[in-house]
């Protein structure tokens, strides 16, 4: 199971370096960002979106298709299209958000922000949110850029990721302490 993660996150890891090293030589870097935060947001807030980009019964032209006449609604830049076609001729479009996010996180680096994930078991409010972003802003420095998701899993709590390091205070791994504990005994 491991090792098909990793091999996901290597090919996502590609293309997105692939695709930041043109836009970089091209100085299109932020024009490129915003085409793919766009889609980005299109496939996080539309379900329909996000399982056609990993469905295998739509073909990968049926699925470029779609993208384009999604970003035709708006002015993007020829690599972001360019990018799209290399996705669909390779089928690759169920790693297109992977690559997306990777794409960022690399781009984060190069301005040298410190990137953290913060997973929660629900939502959290924009005050919870913002709490959380001052307080790791004082332990890691101002340029922070922070990504929220959520996992029913946890049950509760929060887990915190920046870069190897993690701070793991959710329920689920308490529990599972303290079943480990329970076995020594």
């Amino acid at each position: 199971m491991t090792s098909l993660l990793s091999s996901g996150d290597l090919i996502s890891d590609r293309y997105a370096s692939a695709l930041y090293d043109l836009a970089a030589e091209k100085k299109i870097v932020d024009l490129v960002l915003e085409d793919l935060a766009f889609l980005q947001k299109c496939t996080q807030e539309n379900k329909d979106l996000k399982l056609l980009a990993k469905s295998p019964l739509i073909t990968s032209s049926d699925k470029l298709n779609i993208f384009e006449k999604i970003l035709s609604k708006r002015k993007t830049d020829n690599l972001t299209n360019t990018f799209l076609k290399v996705i669909s001729r390779n089928k690759r479009f169920a790693k297109l958000s992977s690559i997306i996010s990777q794409f960022m996180n690399i781009n984060s680096q190069k301005r040298g922000d410190v990137l953290a994930d913060v997973t929660s078991a629900d939502e959290l409010s924009d005050n919870q949110k913002n709490g959380i972003r001052d307080q790791l802003k004082q332990t890691l420095g101002k340029k922070l850029s922070l990504n929220f998701n959520v996992d029913k899993k946890i049950i509760g709590g929060l887990i915190v990721k920046v870069g190897s390091k993690m701070v793991d205070s959710s329920l689920v791994t308490k529990i599972n302490k303290l079943k480990i504990a329970m076995r020594e005994a």
